[in-house]
């Protein structure tokens, strides 16, 4: 599940930088159809990354020792 997770981190980090690409160095941006080009490309690259970080905060705490006597 993490690796999948991974890839698509990766996936969605290399929407996100063509997105700002596309925005900071083109021409694309200034018309409509490219304003939404953009838009999904940028939105859906940070969704897409997310839940990665998640994933391993949910893995770290799983891999923790437990212990039976709480501190106080």
């Amino acid at each position: 599940m993490i690796k999948l997770l991974k890839v698509l981190h990766f996936i969605g980090i290399v929407m996100l930088l063509v997105g700002i690409f596309l925005y900071w160095q083109t021409d694309v941006a200034q018309q409509v159809s490219g304003m939404l080009v953009v838009a999904s490309l940028i939105g859906v690259g940070t969704l897409i990354m997310s839940p990665l970080p998640v994933a391993l905060v949910f893995e770290w705490a799983r891999n923790q020792p437990t212990s039976d006597n709480p501190k106080e």
